[in-house]
């Protein structure tokens, strides 16, 4: 049986898209989630950061510890923690983008029958079940296309009066899926201690540290990988450019990124 939320007695406003928000409905929204569909959830701002400093590990699943959270942190959002903590894994697919429109199209059929829920930007939001593996990722494979699962957090939008374009089931999290946004990577022949392509090694396998790392550590991993590289006495400026590319394709900004190396170094 569908709860509260899910029948849509927890929208309002003008119909999809054209509701206002409120901190009341939206904590009666998230301790309905969490009663009936197990999700931890957390107070989430209208700029769609978490009300909470300590962001998605705030989550509760307790309708006294929701409350709690809604007082100390009263939001017009609903958030649901992703991976282990909801059994969810979700697709973000941002259509303003072009390339993620594309993508869309092409493999809109291979995708199964699941939840579904319009965005506050006129995106999609695919509900799935978590599998191991799947963690937060951003512009992968495609810009405009995002994945939260361990590590992250999704808003409800439906909470907030925002269309449910499917009410099936969550289906299970699609393992080709997996591979096309984190491909394998190939094996690479033994190296020789000691030897130039060692070194050269080493310096990719620093880069595919700081491309590969999740959201909540990809900063400290930089701050590491440009302190390596800066023992190794490469210039600012090449550190820079090894490691910026790999930062920002794990989700980091720019000028985040930019600062963080700069510091490493300096230190």
């Amino acid at each position: 049986m569908l709860d509260a939320c899910e029948r849509g007695d927890c929208g309002w406003g003008d119909g999809p898209g054209g509701g206002t928000f409120g901190i009341a409905e939206a904590l009666r929204c998230a301790q309905n989630l969490a009663r009936h569909r197990r999700f931890s959830v957390l107070p989430v701002r209208a700029d769609k950061r978490p009300a909470c400093a300590s962001g998605f590990k705030a989550a509760a699943k307790d309708a006294g510890a929701i409350a709690e959270l809604w007082r100390r942190y009263p939001a017009p959002l609903v958030g649901i923690a992703t991976g282990e903590a909801s059994d969810l894994a979700a697709l973000d697919v941002d259509l303003k983008h072009p390339e993620a429109v594309r993508w869309w199209r092409k493999k809109e059929s291979r995708l199964p029958e699941t939840r579904a829920y319009r965005t506050r930007g006129g995106g999609v939001h695919l509900h799935f079940r978590h599998a191991p593996g799947v963690r937060c990722a951003t512009g992968r494979p495609v810009p405009g296309v995002d994945v939260r699962g361990e590590g992250g957090y999704i808003i409800h939008w439906f909470s907030a009066g925002y269309e449910s374009l499917d009410h099936a089931p969550r289906a299970d999290w699609p393992a080709w899926l997996s591979a096309e946004i984190w491909p394998p990577r190939p094996s690479a022949p033994p190296i020789r201690p000691g030897t130039a392509a060692a070194s050269e090694a080493g310096i990719a396998a620093i880069v595919a540290k700081v491309a590969g790392a999740s959201e909540g550590n990809r900063n400290s991993i930089l701050f590491w990988a440009a302190k390596r590289l800066a023992e190794k006495r490469i210039h600012a400026r090449e550190i820079e450019s090894m490691l910026l590319p790999a930062a920002l394709s794990a989700g980091l900004a720019e000028l985040e990124a930019r600062r963080t190396v700069a510091s490493a170094v300096r230190r």
